[in-house]
């Protein structure tokens, strides 16, 4: 039986995949989930790199929740059966999710912003992550 631990690693990896899948991050984690699943064999990596292909169709599908739910799950199974056979995988599982944005909630995936300044105004705007804004004082005009 697979501990908990892991299969709370596998479904942390999976959400992460599925939300990458949607962002421009998307080509650097399928390279790295592709090097992960594949564990050194060049068939079994382009088997993963076809699935993770699959998975980015499914992910810019509009309107699609329940496919996404099941994408979610399917690779949820695929990571934790790559646990189960590979426990040394783990450590880098954890640094591939590391490297990904945070999962966003499902009611978040269809976010609208709307920003606009005018005249002399300024707009910092984030939707997901940080922002840091380091005002500065105007330049003196001459005139």
């Amino acid at each position: 039986m697979i501990p908990e631990w892991l299969t709370t690693l596998a479904a942390a990896g999976s959400a992460a995949l599925v939300n990458a899948a949607s962002t421009d991050v998307w080509q650097a984690a399928r390279e790295r989930f592709a090097r992960l699943l594949g564990r050194g064999d060049p068939d079994r990596t382009e088997a993963a790199t076809r699935r993770l292909d699959d998975l980015r169709r499914v992910v810019r599908e509009p309107g699609n929740e329940r496919e996404l739910a099941e994408a979610r799950r399917a690779w949820r199974l695929r990571l934790q059966d790559l646990l189960e056979e590979n426990p040394d995988a783990a450590d880098e599982l954890r640094s591939a999710i590391a490297e990904l944005p945070p999962p966003r909630p499902a009611s978040a995936a269809a976010i609208r912003q709307d920003n606009r300044a005018y005249d002399h105004g300024t707009v910092n705007a984030v939707v997901n992550g940080d922002l840091t804004v380091r005002p500065t004082r105007p330049v003196a005009s001459d005139g």
